[in-house]
């Protein structure tokens, strides 16, 4: 019998699709955009299933097993209950994206609290989770912090969606180790540091610097780095074209550090949607 290949296909910011072809994992699903006028008082949000569901059936997404957030930001977990609740799907994260689910009506049996040191066994995927705080937005300054400590309903305020903790994955499988690095940031005490993977999925988007974060690629040892979250979040997904990126990520700039210093690692920029063999 033929080995199970293990597929990633990008679903924008963070969000992402990773399949064995037997079990299918989103993670941080939010192809629905908030943007910068959605915050302004008296203005609401919600999943906005329409988009949802062009998204995944253009992903070619039939099942779907899991559904993990590494943070309760809108930009990670706006779709997250309706994707698990569509899919009958389990949905882990925080304690805060527990009363996000719970807002939106799914029930006890879907929610699965993560915590740090915690290993859920899904098909052949075994997913462990590690504490990697959000690193602050502007002048020390994390933007919705704290916890979300009750039902969040829908719609509601973006400023309502605070972070709680932020989560970092390891994706074990037997076709491939894969971390799920959820933040920007290398540093000398990283609970990450002494993790091996064969594929880096590598958010770029507020990074300390992109030397600090080929940090990462030389502990890993992966073969092959998948940077997310550079896209602009604050607009549409586009159908078509090229992929807005996101002011100040510089994407340019990290392909010439990361050509020049990493060199021997494969980095790919798959468009949304595209397929990967990992």
């Amino acid at each position: 019998m033929a080995q199970a290949k293990l597929s990633f296909k990008w679903l924008g910011i963070s969000g992402f699709v990773l399949s064995d072809e037997k079990t299918t994992l989103v993670f941080d699903p939010a192809m629905t955009r908030v943007g910068l006028l959605d915050f302004l008082p008296f203005t609401t949000v919600q999943s906005d299933k329409d988009e949802v569901d062009y998204w995944l059936e253009r992903c070619g997404v039939t099942s779907i097993d899991a559904v993990f957030v590494n943070h309760a930001h809108t930009d990670h977990v706006i779709d997250a209950p309706y994707v698990a609740r569509k899919f009958k799907a389990k949905l882990y994260g925080s304690s805060s994206v527990m009363n996000v689910g719970r807002g939106q009506g799914l029930n006890n049996d879907q929610l699965q609290e993560v915590s740090v040191g915690g290993e859920w066994k899904v098909g052949d995927f075994t997913i462990a989770a590690f504490s990697t705080p959000h690193l602050p937005h502007v002048l020390g300054i994390t933007l919705m912090d704290g916890d979300i400590t009750s039902p969040l309903t829908s719609p509601t305020s973006a400023w309502n969606y605070r972070a709680g903790e932020t989560f970092s994955y390891y994706i074990s499988h037997p076709q491939g180790n894969i971390l799920f690095q959820a933040i920007g940031r290398v540093t000398d005490d990283d609970p990450l540091k002494d993790l091996k993977a064969d594929t880096l999925l590598l958010t770029i988007a507020n990074r300390v610097s992109t030397e600090n974060l080929i940090k990462r690629f030389n502990t890993t040892g992966a073969k092959t780095v998948i940077p997310l979250h550079y896209d602009n979040f604050f607009k549409k997904m586009k159908r078509e074209g090229e992929i807005d990126e996101f002011w100040g990520v510089k994407t340019g700039e990290f392909k010439e550090s990361v050509s020049k210093k990493a060199a021997g690692v494969k980095v790919v920029w798959p468009g949304y949607c595209e397929g990967v063999g990992i």
